[in-house]
Formats: C-alpha cells, sequence, structure tokens
C-alpha cells in the first residue's frame, strides 16, 4: 500500500507541496494573519518551487536520452 502510495506520488510532491503552502497563504491572507506582501512572496515561492521541480525533470529526462552537451 505505501509503495502504491508513493508511485502515485512520484513527480508530484513539489507541486502538492507548493500548493498545499500557497492554500495556507490564501487562508492566513484572507484570515487577516498575513498582509498581501507576505501573500505575494508565498505565490512567488509557490512558483519558484514549481519551476525549479520542471527544470529538474527535463534535465533529467534530457540526460536519460542523450542530449546533455
Amino acid at each position: 500500500m505505501i509503495d502504491r502510495i508513493r508511485n502515485s506520488l512520484r513527480g508530484r510532491k513539489a507541486y502538492l507541496t507548493a500548493a498545499l503552502g500557497l492554500l495556507g497563504a490564501v487562508v492566513a491572507w484572507a484570515d487577516g494573519q498575513i498582509d498581501t506582501l507576505a501573500l505575494l512572496a508565498a505565490v512567488w515561492a509557490a512558483t519558484q518551487a514549481c519551476f525549479l521541480r520542471a527544470g529538474i525533470g527535463n534535465a533529467i529526462a534530457k540526460a536519460s536520452d542523450g542530449q546533455v552537451r
């Protein structure tokens, strides 16, 4: 069962973490616990995490195909 969960989350953990962090930031902003600048910082951090994950995935795919210079 644990292996099935791990396999279903493979490649998605960074995106799920970014989405949960963003959701938490939106809830905190809506509750007044953080200001708009902190919300924008959370959006920026989540976006960076997603782009980094995508870049790493592309680099791994190119390396396995032999396309890396």
